[in-house]
């Protein structure tokens, strides 16, 4: 995202003005681009408050990304997960999980 930063009442407030990516067609298989996120979203963790929105399903390099924030805001319904409810109960040799849900909160 591009921010700008504005004044009001003699507090520096930043304005998000453009989500990079959003008219090039860019997703979460861009890995570059995940990278350069992290990057900047670890550099920023020393330097400014920074947090993470999640609205829907966040998977692999996505809740990576949200954790790297020092808070998240997650949305009900909305998963955070790493690996998927079939690739555990595989790993697990029985159904144990139901749903991604049980395993993103």
């Amino acid at each position: 995202a591009v921010v700008s930063t504005q004044s009001t009442g003699g507090e520096s407030r930043y304005k998000i003005t453009t989500i990079i990516g959003e008219k090039d067609g860019l997703g979460v298989e861009n890995l570059q681009g995940s990278g350069m996120i992290a990057g900047e979203t670890s550099r920023a963790y020393d330097e400014v408050f920074t947090i993470s929105l999640v609205t829907c399903r966040s998977v692999g390099i996505g809740s990576y990304l949200v954790r790297l924030g020092q808070r998240v805001v997650q949305v009900d319904n909305s998963c955070i997960i790493l690996t998927g409810a079939n690739s555990l109960n595989n790993v697990l040799g029985r159904q144990v999980y139901t749903s991604n849900t049980q395993l993103g909160g």
